[in-house]
């Protein structure tokens, strides 16, 4: 799970970079961040959780 929150960051980064050169437009940017966060969240939850 520490691997794919990783991934998730990392596919952060990559959508940053898209957006900067403008490879995607701010609402796709905007939708796949908001979809990113959501799943690090998630993530994290689920990591707490099973530490218990």
């Amino acid at each position: 799970m520490y691997i794919s929150k990783g991934s998730v960051g990392e596919f952060r980064s990559q959508l940053y970079l898209a957006y900067d050169i403008k490879y995607i437009t701010k609402e796709k940017f905007e939708k796949m961040l908001k979809k990113a966060s959501e799943i690090s969240k998630m993530l994290s939850g689920l990591i707490k959780y099973l530490k218990i």
